[in-house]
């Protein structure tokens, strides 16, 4: 199912899906055209807007329905894993559901602000869970599809541009 003209930041529970409102792994786009994935937000997460988070197909199928945070050694259960940013109002805890944004632009939370957090280095996985941060030098893996939309002055989030990232060996 496609839907257009969801509000990405909105939480829900569990009975707004039960009571039929939106299903896992359902695709939609905002007014400004950015897409999300409707997901399950697994245990023991408690996640905020702009973390990068790890899409887990759940069932048969290429629907991907369940979130966790993005560790600092990578995406399990490894390269190739899509990664999408949380964008909601409130921490989205376990067993909420949430938009996940793969496609436009968006804040990405950084974990400093470097020489490398610019237009055309690389972005990789940081060094804190659900962060990226950009590589000067070619990194074992990286985040192919995420990319810095303008260099990044300080060292909470920045501005990238989405397209379908997962991760992806160097």
């Amino acid at each position: 199912m496609l839907l257009v003209g969801i509000k990405p930041q909105e939480v829900y529970a569990g009975t707004d899906t039960a009571n039929g409102k939106v299903a896992v792994g359902t695709r939609g786009f905002d007014s400004a055209g950015k897409e999300y994935i409707f997901c399950l937000v697994a245990a023991s997460q408690n996640l905020v807007t702009g973390n990068l988070v790890t899409l887990i197909q759940t069932g048969t199928g290429a629907n991907f329905g369940t979130v966790t945070i993005l560790g600092t050694g990578g995406a399990a259960p490894g390269l190739g894993t899509p990664l999408g940013v949380c964008v909601s109002s409130i921490t989205a805890s376990a067993s909420s559901y949430i938009w996940v944004q793969v496609f436009g632009s968006c804040n990405v939370s950084i974990t400093d602000a470097t020489a490398s957090n610019f237009p055309g280095h690389l972005t990789v996985p940081a060094s804190v869970s659900g962060a990226a941060r950009g590589a000067i030098a070619t990194a074992s893996s990286y985040i192919e599809g995420l990319t810095f939309s303008a260099t990044a002055s300080t060292g909470t989030t920045a501005a990238m541009f989405l397209t379908y990232p997962r991760l992806a060996p160097a």
